[in-house]
């Protein structure tokens, strides 16, 4: 959410790379329920989307970790998700207004470095 400040806007995360310390998931494996989880922890895969309006945010991320001993589990992130060590984030934020085109200019250039701590 710390990548979405400057207003309203739309952010799609297409993948992200690095360490976590704090999250909290919705997991399947547990029947919905909702575990924290505090440690060192590596992304495995991070996707999803942040929608911030005026009044409102919505926040739908799916993440995958590994803990130090290999162990992997993952689910729909329910409430924080720290970094631990820099995160490298790719996304793209759509642009308000503009026409749709075709052309090289409209590629993605979300690539982003997010320092720890930040809450994702």
């Amino acid at each position: 959410m710390n990548l979405s400040q400057e207003g309203p806007m739309k952010i799609c995360i297409l993948s992200a790379t690095g360490g976590i310390c704090n999250v909290t998931l919705q997991e399947s494996a547990t029947g919905g329920g909702i575990a924290t989880y505090e440690g060192q922890f590596f992304i495995i895969s991070l996707s999803g989307s942040v929608m911030l309006s005026e009044s409102s945010r919505t926040c739908d991320l799916n993440v995958m970790l590994s803990r130090t001993d290999h162990i992997v589990f993952g689910g729909n992130v329910a409430g924080k998700l720290t970094a631990a060590t820099p995160v490298v984030v790719s996304s793209f934020i759509p642009e308000k207004g503009k026409p749709e085109s075709k052309g090289d200019d409209d590629a993605p250039k979300g690539i982003r470095l997010v320092d720890p701590p930040t809450t994702l």
